[in-house]
């Protein structure tokens, strides 16, 4: 192991970027003030290669060997097409008002939420200014205002969120982190929380079968996660946040160039959670204290010809306290009684590198390699359970991208490198397995002008324990009326190892006694991995509506497993009963969502999903728990005309959720089968202004407006120690209404 670590530090300086990229900036100028305009759309003559500026104008785009016309457009502004040279690698595009419109004023903004119409896989975009609308304290908060992804609690003591994409939890979904692996293993049960708000520059969400590039464990969809970027960030950047339960959160983010070609970075986080409450009067806490310290040192180099390389290394301390308090219990409580008692650990640090070079004698040709280790330890006790683990995780992933005779074919091939080293320990038992997976894979991608593009890819991979396996997928799309009528179908195949503890941390929150049922003791915890196909059609309609645009869109998804590791919590009210599956096993989503900008700086998003999410429990096809049938969703956006005022508001719809059988509880430790329906709406109101040199802001907002709580999460609160304990019941909020204020202040 200790030669691994040597060799992963070592190849820092090795690994690589993978495409030939143009980077520049789009402005306009006023007076003496220059602006970087926010959303110009770039694309390369006769190529479907595109790329958008971002909030401060600036842009990366692939480089194409065969063109060299870069056509910029913007409303209100005259198209412009630059003929540039092969060698350029930055440019700076002064944009023209379209003198025929008379007065100029900018109508469209950058929105929120980004759709690629191009992109032949269904990727949205999630951007800063998605990031400003709610508090988005961390990862796991970053999508309280988006349709797609669910976030709910995931039991009554721990504090910690999960996600939910295609009606699957979000183990399901490859999450990296710069497009390397990142929630995988220990951190599937809180890592979510362990990438603040404000180091995060963009989310790409993209659903259905990803690219095998990246992997063999996409189920349900990519969600890849941009940290702010040294070069192109502020050189100060601080927010400071904190909520009605005195959580305080403070962030520095600093970033220095010492020359166009070397930056640095650093990304700090501190919180904490001083306070201990329970409104719902259950004698426990409903939100845990503790702290977190968090930090990533950030570099960044680029020759400014064939080279370039970012290069760092991160840290994270995270405490968390919960359970009984004796202020909470009833004065009939002897002193001598035992109290509910939680600890939670976390413990993680890393480093990566990513290189790239670029072949100029070759257009359109490169190569990298992405490398990274990990060292993760958590620890998880109760007064009931007691859990630690361990994680090593080295990674290597090696690209070569090129094109066969033209743009219009390319391709990119590749090997990768997966050493995974987890032991745990579960009150007696105690599980150690050692994955190593090297892995091939290739892609070829054919686009026909901006019409017709697909992406194929296929990659093998020989695993130490499951042996060889293949994993294909397939992304093609189709645009019709100028690209404002899209389709697009996706296809393919993944396969994952199930951490039976890190994915089911929240059910150490009970009594139950867990009863592992292998099925091949070869195997990690005995079990077979989780295999499934993954199927998906898309359709969107981009159009006009009282002379403002809009847009339609449709989603729908089938994921079919082969199998899977069934969590039984129905067969027995005590025990938590963990198989591979024996039966059907399968998710269906439909999703349709409208987005319109109803007048000026005044945006409204809509949306409705359908979810039939059935296991095979009991001998029986039944629902899967605590995931909604039906969910509806509707956001307001509104910026005022000088932009010193950001007002925003979603409301979202959760239909019933199946509650696991509690039938042979007695009477008052059951629940009913089906939660209630309920409402959940969220609004912050932000000021934006300057002071002094910098751009600073405060906010103030309101989570679960309604005051909305699950009556009695915890069941058997009365007696901890009793076998009816449970508090991972959950099917919503546990804490009532959350007022938070904030502040932000940039410095460029």
């Amino acid at each position: 192991m200790c030669l691994r670590i040597v060799y992963s530090i070592a190849a820092v300086t090795l690994s690589l970027f993978a495409r030939a990229q143009l980077s520049g900036r789009v402005i306009e100028i006023a007076g003496k003030d220059t602006t970087g305009i926010v959303g110009a759309t770039l694309f390369w003559k006769n190529t479907s290669i595109n790329a958008s500026t971002d909030a401060k104008g600036y842009f990366k785009i692939e480089s194409p060997p065969q063109t060299t016309k870069l056509v910029v457009s913007y409303i209100g502004y005259k198209t412009d097409s630059l003929k540039l040279k092969p060698e350029t690698k930055f440019v700076l595009i002064k944009l023209k008002p379209d003198n025929q419109l008379g007065e100029i004023e900018v109508v469209y903004e950058r929105n929120s939420l980004e759709m690629s119409y191009l992109d032949p896989r269904k990727l949205e975009t999630l951007t800063e200014r998605s990031l400003m609308k709610a508090a988005c304290c961390n990862l796991s908060e970053s999508f309280e205002t988006n349709p797609s992804v669910d976030v709910n609690f995931a039991d009554a003591v721990s504090g910690a969120k999960q996600i939910q994409l295609l009606g699957l939890s979000g183990q399901y979904a490859q999450i990296t982190k710069e497009n390397m692996p990142y929630l995988r293993g220990l951190a599937n049960g809180y890592g979510l929380s362990f990438i603040p708000g404000t180091w995060i520059h963009s989310i790409q969400l993209g659903k259905g079968a990803g690219s095998v590039i990246n992997g063999y464990e996409s189920f349900t969809g990519q969600i890849n996660t941009e940290l702010q970027n040294p070069h192109e960030s502020e050189k100060l950047s601080f927010n400071s946040y904190v909520n009605e339960n005195l959580r305080n959160e403070y962030n520095l983010n600093l970033a220095h160039r010492f020359n166009p070609k070397f930056s640095v970075g650093l990304l700090s986080h501190l919180s904490y959670n001083p306070m201990a409450e329970d409104k719902n009067n259950d004698a426990f806490l409903d939100i845990p204290t503790g702290e977190q310290q968090n930090g990533i040192l950030k570099f960044d180099y680029n020759s400014g010809k064939m080279f370039e390389a970012q290069f760092g290394g991160g840290y994270l301390n995270d405490q968390r306290r919960g359970g009984q308090s004796m202020m909470f219990m009833n004065r009939g409580h002897h002193d001598t009684l035992p109290l509910y008692d939680l600890n939670i650990s976390n413990r993680k640090w890393e480093v990566y590198s990513k290189t790239g070079l670029v072949f100029q004698k070759k257009p359109g040709t490169s190569m990298g390699l992405q490398m990274s280790y990990l060292d993760h330890e958590l620890v998880n006790n109760s007064s009931i359970n007691t859990y630690s683990g361990v994680q090593r995780t080295f990674y290597a992933n090696y690209i070569f991208q090129g094109i066969i005779n033209n743009t219009n074919h390319t391709y990119r091939a590749g090997l990768s490198y997966l050493n995974d080293e987890v032991s745990e320990k579960f009150n007696s038992s105690r599980f150690y397995r050692q994955e190593i997976v090297p892995g091939a894979f290739t892609e070829y991608a054919y686009s026909f002008k901006t019409k017709f593009n697909m992406v194929a890819g296929l990659r093998g991979d020989y695993h130490n324990i499951y042996g060889f396996f293949l994993t294909p997928r397939l992304h093609m799309r189709w645009g019709l009326n100028d690209n404002k009528t899209i389709f697009r179908i996706s296809g393919g195949r993944a396969l994952r190892t199930s951490s039976i503890f890190s994915d089911n941390m929240s059910l150490m929150a009970s009594n139950r006694y867990w009863a592992l049922q292998p099925s091949d003791f070869s195997m990690p915890y005995g079990l077979r991995p989780e295999t499934a196909w993954n199927y998906g059609l898309n359709f969107t309609q981009k159009f006009e509506l009282n002379y403002r645009e809009a847009y339609v869109t449709l989603d729908v998804y089938r994921t079919d497993f082969v199998d899977q590791v069934i969590v039984d919590l129905d067969s027995n009210t005590q025990e938590v009963n963990i198989y591979n599956l024996k039966g059907q096993s399968f998710s269906n989503t439909a999703q349709f969502e409208f987005g319109w900008e109803i007048r000026k700086r005044l945006f409204i998003k809509a949306a409705y999903r359908f979810v039939d999410n059935r296991q095979t429990l009991t001998g029986k096809l039944l629902e899967k728990p605590f995931v909604s049938r039906h969910r509806a969703f509707i956001n307001f956006e509104y910026t005022t005309k000088k932009k010193n005022w950001m007002f925003d508001g979603t409301c979202q719809y959760n239909g019933s959720k199946r509650i696991p059988s509690t039938e042979s509880n007695p009477v008052e430790y059951r629940m009913e089968k089906y939660s209630p329906d309920f409402y959940n709406v969220l609004a912050q109101i932000t000021y934006l202004t300057k002071l002094w040199k910098a751009d600073f802001n405060v906010y103030l907002g309101v989570e679960n407006a309604l005051n909305y709580k699950q009556s009695n999460p915890i069941i058997s609160a009365d007696n901890p120690f009793g076998k009816y304990f449970d508090a991972s019941m959950v099917w919503g909020p546990i804490y009532g209404r959350m007022l938070y204020a904030g502040l932000r202040l940039k410095i460029k």
